[in-house]
């Protein structure tokens, strides 16, 4: 009896020893689980990123201008907050190009020249207006804002909207959820369309002539796509590449054949087979005895006219020979 209890025992300690560092791991990375997981501000994604400017009542403005276009986005950080600080708190809300003014903490906040290169923030508060600079676009960035033309925005099929610009390099349509405001595809001079079978249609136009145009598909309406006219680029701004011709427009089909002759139409022309009748054509179907396997058209040349006749004459000829033997057979009687 004690030698199979002392048996349990020593069993039983083996099997502690032996699970203890494996409950101890678990244990571990359960107790890591929720630190590693914490996400600090200072690594949020670029997509929120951008020039922070500090607009009074606790509050900044998150200034951006990419693809997307501009936005500001009013965030809480507190009365004591310095340039250099974090800025990835709390957000009030965003202005953007579809929502271009709002109140934020009593102030008015508002999104003035949205369609330009250099898109200027302005805070109000009783009557007094600080404006805020923001961002160069890429294009501002590329080409200085004042080359850079205003923005046109459509919306496409289904959540993207294209915002149409005109640059020294070119027409330009920069594609972007409506929805997420993630910027999509970006067509150019030299890519100016869609690849087949993409989200919609969506193509450039004569993108090298002097006035391209912009083409997308209009699901459900009428007419299936619609074009609409780039921005003029600013006076004094030239662009820096020569203009094509447009392409030319496409040619109409070919005119109908000549009517075959009634040479060829006997089958004693060239060999080739006759033609299909068409639906514009109008058919008389003779009545009475002639109508059996008869079939003439309202339009016909004095040559059908003459065959006709030529049958006609034949058939009576035969008509006569009839009758000529059968009045001698009854003058042999």
């Amino acid at each position: 009896m004690r030698t199979a209890l002392r048996a349990s025992l020593a069993t039983a300690v083996l099997a502690g020893a032996v699970l203890a560092p494996a409950a101890g791991a678990a244990y571990a990375a359960t107790a890591t689980v929720p630190q590693a997981a914490t996400v600090a501000p200072e690594s949020a994604p670029d997509r929120f990123a951008g020039t922070p400017v500090h607009i009074g009542e606790g509050l900044v403005a998150v200034l951006r201008h990419e693809a997307e276009g501009p936005e500001a986005w009013i965030r809480v950080v507190g009365p004591d907050w310095k340039p250099g600080e974090n800025y990835m708190f709390r957000v009030l809300t965003v202005l953007d190009r579809m929502n271009i003014t709002d109140t934020a903490n009593g102030l008015d906040v508002e999104i003035t020249k949205v369609n330009s290169a250099a898109p200027v923030l302005t805070v109000t508060k009783a009557g007094a207006t600080k404006s805020f600079p923001m961002p160069l676009s890429e294009a501002g960035r590329t080409h200085g804002a004042r080359c850079v033309s205003s923005t046109k925005r459509l919306g496409l099929d289904g959540t993207l909207v294209a915002d149409l610009t005109t640059t020294p390099d070119g027409p330009q349509v920069q594609l972007v959820d409506g929805v997420t405001k993630d910027p999509y595809k970006k067509l150019t001079r030299t890519g100016p369309a869609l690849a087949k079978g993409d989200l919609t249609v969506a193509r450039i136009l004569n993108p090298s002539s002097a006035d391209p145009s912009f083409e997308y598909a209009t699901p459900g309406e009428a007419d299936p796509f619609e074009t609409a006219l780039f921005p003029e680029l600013p006076k004094g701004c030239t662009f820096s590449y020569s203009f094509t011709d447009k392409a030319p427009a496409p040619k109409p089909s070919a005119t109908p054949s000549a009517r075959p002759t009634a040479a060829a139409a006997a089958g004693t022309g060239t060999g080739s087979a006759p033609k299909t009748q068409t639906a514009g054509q109008t058919t008389v179907v003779p009545k009475g005895g002639v109508a059996a396997g008869a079939e003439l058209t309202e339009d016909r040349d004095d040559s059908t006219t003459a065959l006709a006749g030529a049958g006609l004459v034949a058939i009576l000829a035969g008509l006569g020979t009839a009758l000529l033997v059968h009045r001698r057979a009854d003058a042999r009687r």
